[in-house]
């Protein structure tokens, strides 16, 4: 290659290389989880749900509702679409819950039942009226000794269910002169297993413990004594509340439940999966759902003299989950898996996301936990189908749950309204307090006391000695003090990368102009070479051709020639 095109690429080099470092790198956009970005991926949420239902009406992964808990999935979905705004008119929640209303008298799953009286409560339809009352009463008779369920319900008929249900109205209803009425009187028109439920048991004091566990038998299946946990409990205690509406006596049930939780609750401010009677620490989740259970009992029961907002058991709760909220970032690119976001994943969202709205907090310490899981849920939702179809770090799950329990926390759905509304809570001073517990003020020390000296004693007045006039002294000058120099403000420190980026355009620009200037001078040198040759075959061939010989030069035009001669000599060594 020439020396003319190295030179040449040089220049070009010079001048294009800092403009490539300058784009080459620019930084990525952020997207923010604003309202109009959390409607569009509610709204792809949503049709993923409606292309997954069955042509038959339900939802689930068996060949028929029945099967693979069919009921749950049609039921949850069924409530989500709802809390979406899918009007209750629409034929899908219609075929879905005409589904529902078919399998209700089959039904003996905890998670079950509860999820088939949340859905037909939403719908709004009267038929069902007589359906959430047998479901509702089989919930009251599975509830445990410990306060609350385990997988499993009593598959009572109707009939019994309804003696069930107008004895325990008796019971909790005293009579005109004020007496309680005779709990074994009532007792005794009901079958026989019904009698010894723990729904009749004594509402004061410490709550047993639930069984151990036995080899070779599911005891968290059992019908009569079962191992408990605060999932199932969750469960129940939404289908019941909303069950109330339907003539349905909870109040006895409700304080087994509030119970439960209040003598529960580990050191840590936390609740355990486990029944625990003398308290135990465990996953956030869980946090949420005793505080689910306690505002339950200051509407039901509430512990007397004690506040929502002024509660220990609920401050040290709202301290310990505050703890498990991240701040948001303004971002949804880039964050966490959800099931790596806190411990207990989206099962853990979407109960924190209820209790918030329940208790009607904008903020967990002063961190907005809302903006932070929509920015997690909304970064890792799929963009095929719109589905959340990953792994989100709780047993059960699958894309259609997910969805669910994703558009519930994006909608701040409310699936127990009216208990906020009867749950008094001052909020200002409930978040005062969780906030200082957080972070406690550090008062100043008092001040020390002031301690009295006693007067002097008075001295003897004597007369004043007579004063010297002072030598009067001519003032001198007095040189002014220099002013102090005031202290020079440290420049605002500022980002090096515009002063590079400008430093390298001119030295691009600079160097492009040499390299311009060099290529130039050897063009030039380069055209005077070839000329020479040119100029002696000119002169040969005028002497051959028989023309007369010129003259020959003085000596000053030679000393001329020979001087224009070194100097192109010079110029090619110096371009060799």
């Amino acid at each position: 290659m020439s020396s003319r095109r190295l030179l040449g690429r040089a220049a070009a080099f010079a001048v294009v290389a800092p403009l490539a470092l300058f784009w080459s790198t620019p930084a990525a956009a952020q997207q923010p989880a604003d309202q109009v970005t959390i409607d569009q991926s509610i709204e792809r949420g949503v049709k993923f749900l409606r292309k997954e239902q069955k042509p038959a009406g339900y939802w689930g992964t068996g060949a028929n509702p029945r099967e693979n808990n069919g009921i749950g999935y049609t039921a949850l979905t069924g409530l989500t679409l709802v809390e979406c705004g899918v009007p209750t008119s629409d034929p899908g929640l219609k075929r879905a819950a005409n589904i529902v209303r078919a399998a209700a008298g089959d039904l003996d799953s905890t998670y079950e039942l509860t999820l088939a009286i949340l859905f037909l409560d939403r719908m709004k339809d009267k038929v069902d009226t007589r359906v959430i009352q047998l479901l509702a009463g089989r919930l009251i008779s599975a509830q445990m000794p410990s306060g609350g369920w385990g997988y499993k319900t009593h598959k009572y008929p109707e009939p019994s269910v309804l003696k069930l249900l107008d004895a325990l109205r008796k019971l909790s209803s005293p009579g005109a002169d004020g007496t309680k009425p005779d709990a074994d009187k009532l007792r005794k028109g009901l079958p026989e297993d019904m009698r010894r439920l723990s729904v009749w048991d004594d509402t004061s004091g410490r709550l047993p413990a639930d069984p151990p566990a036995i080899k070779d038998r599911d005891k968290r299946h059992d019908l009569y004594d079962a191992i408990t946990d605060n999932s199932n409990t969750h469960f129940a205690m939404l289908g019941l509340w909303a069950a109330r509406k339907y003539n349905i006596p909870v109040d006895r049930t409700f304080a087994l439940v509030q119970r439960r939780f209040r003598t529960s609750q580990g050191p840590g401010g936390t609740w355990n999966y486990d029944f625990h009677r003398t308290g135990a620490d465990g996953g956030n989740q869980f946090t949420c759902i005793a505080l689910l259970g306690v505002a339950i009992g200051h509407v039901v029961s509430p512990p007397e003299g004690v506040k929502p907002e002024t509660d220990p058991v609920i401050l040290n709760a709202f301290v310990a989950l505050s703890k498990a909220v991240g701040d948001p970032v303004g971002d949804i690119n880039n964050r966490p898996k959800i099931k790596d976001a806190a411990p207990g994943g989206l099962y853990f969202l979407w109960t924190m996301e209820r209790i918030a709205v329940l208790y009607d907090l904008q903020k967990l310490n002063k961190k907005d936990w809302y903006l932070w899981g929509a920015e997690i849920l909304v970064g890792n939702q799929s963009g095929a189908d719109g589905s959340w179809d990953q792994e989100c770090g709780y047993p059960g799950q699958s894309p259609i749950i997910n969805t669910c329990l994703a558009l519930l926390f994006l909608k701040r759905a409310n699936l127990t309204p009216d208990l906020g509304q009867k749950l008094k809570v001052d909020t200002s001073t409930l978040t005062a307090k969780v906030d200082d517990k957080i972070s406690p003020k550090v008062e100043p020390p008092p001040p020390s006391p002031k301690i009295e000296e006693p007067p002097p004693t008075p001295k003897k007045e004597e007369p004043p000695p007579k004063k010297e006039e002072p030598k009067k002294e001519e003032p001198k000058p007095v040189a002014a003090p220099a002013p102090a120099p005031e202290p020079e403000a440290s420049p605002p420190k500022k980002s090096p990368w515009p002063l590079i980026i400008l430093g390298m355009l001119v030295a691009g620009v600079v160097g492009g102009g040499l390299a311009f200037f060099v290529v130039k001078n050897r063009q030039k040198g380069d055209e005077d070479e070839d000329e020479k040759p040119k100029k002696k075959k000119k002169s040969k061939g005028a002497a051959g051709s028989g023309k007369a010989a010129k003259p020959e030069k003085s000596e000053a035009a030679k000393k001329t020639t020979g001087a224009k001669k070194v100097k192109q000599d010079v110029e090619v060594d110096e371009d060799d």
